[in-house]
């Protein structure tokens, strides 16, 4: 007796032999897709920044990027652009000068007021949805307040200056505007750099013997965990994604610094090397594990303008210097990032100083899987239609 699973089970085992084809351009893409493509990857530039009077600084997912502008009375007001860095403009204007950090998706961003136009009274603030409604940030009661990081529920990270002159790690509550202090790890100061949508906080705590790790607190803020380092004294988280694979820089046994990305959950810690520069350093990851940080002749203010920009594909594989990639004008390199999101865009600065939006081309794999993937549903879809048909035709027939 020939059962009705066997049936339906070579049914499907013929749509399969007949889709066969597509599933063989559909394996293909998938293999192309899941290596290393950071070597091939393409990018359209646009340039942000027109006069040295004008500075971008955070990206969020929808491309809306955040900046600073000096206006010809030397004003400082914050701006945040429209999707893919397209106006028009929300300008930010508060009493003193107005330098932003970060930026969720619903175009809430946070930063500082410089007070004095000193440097030595910053306030920290958010903006509500689309830089609307700006509100001050209580401290900690110094003199600076530095939000860091903001999720897309607005919860807000950073450090904020003490009574004893100390930084320590803070957090703000959504809607909320007191800071809260973040446990460390038995050091005396600690800064909360980057949150994801799971509430989990990364950054650096200070340790009793005088050191400094890179650490992750829990949701709330309520636990804290030392992600350790690479063989050396100190190491740094500067940034998580959703499946909360951290990323930093960390000392190795020689000293030098060394980008590093962790595992999902924040387990192990894995070396990006640095592409035989002296030193790197990971600032940003996305969903997809894509890493982006820079190249360094050395960790010091002078060395600074010397640095370029590095990219890698998923899961931290396969750096290579942006500039290899990207060219945005004679004489001209990459040489700091400072925004990269889940669609892969980047925003970055030259040695000018000017900024850019790179976003990234489809590669032809890409479309080639896409494709595939359409024409194999349009296949089983017009299969099942003639199913349908025979079993309707065998039923009038009976």
């Amino acid at each position: 007796m020939t059962h009705l699973s066997q049936i339906r089970f070579s049914g499907l085992l013929s749509r399969v032999a007949k889709a066969r084809p597509f599933l063989g351009l559909i394996t293909l893409g998938v293999g192309l897709l899941c290596g290393s493509q950071a070597s091939a990857q393409s990018y359209t530039s646009l340039r942000l920044s027109e006069q040295n009077n004008e500075f971008y600084y955070a990206l969020n997912n929808f491309g809306q990027v955040a900046g600073s502008r000096v206006d010809n009375f030397n004003n400082t007001y914050a701006l945040i652009t429209g999707p893919n860095g397209q106006g028009p403009n929300t300008l930010i204007m508060m009493q003193g000068s107005v330098l932003g950090s970060a930026i969720n998706a619903h175009g809430q961003l946070v930063g500082t007021v410089d007070m004095s136009g000193t440097g030595l009274d910053l306030q920290a603030f958010v903006t509500g949805p689309q830089g609307g409604s700006p509100q001050f940030l209580g401290g900690l009661g110094g003199d600076i307040t530095s939000p860091l990081g903001i999720n897309r529920a607005g919860l807000v990270v950073g450090r904020a200056r003490d009574s004893d002159n100390k930084f320590q790690a803070v957090q703000w509550l959504p809607n909320s505007s007191t800071a809260e202090r973040l446990a460390t790890l038995g050091g005396s100061t600690s800064t909360a750099q980057a949150v994801n949508d799971q509430w989990l906080i990364v950054g650096t705590s200070g340790r009793s013997d005088g050191s400094n790790h890179a650490v992750i607190w829990g949701l709330n803020g309520a636990a804290i965990t030392d992600l350790g380092t690479l063989g050396g004294r100190n190491s740094s988280a500067l940034a998580i994604n959703t499946w909360a694979q951290v990323v930093g820089g960390s000392r190795v046994a020689d000293g030098s610094l060394h980008a590093y990305i962790t595992g999902p959950g924040a387990v192990g810690m894995t070396d990006l090397g640095t592409l035989g520069w002296a030193h790197s350093r990971a600032s940003f990851i996305n969903d997809s594990g894509v890493v982006a940080g820079t190249l360094m002749t050395g960790t010091d203010a002078a060395s600074y303008f010397e640095s370029h920009v590095f990219i890698t594909g998923a899961n931290g594989q396969g750096m290579v210097d942006l500039n290899s990639l990207v060219s945005v004008g004679e004489g001209l390199y990459l040489n700091d990032v400072w925004g990269l999101n889940d669609a892969g865009q980047l925003l970055v600065s030259d040695q000018n100083g000017l900024s850019y939006l790179l976003t990234p081309v489809p590669e032809a794999a890409s479309s080639a899987m896409l494709l595939a993937g359409l024409l194999m549903l349009a296949l089983l879809a017009r299969q099942r239609r003639g199913d349908t048909k025979a079993s309707a035709l065998k039923s009038t027939q009976a």
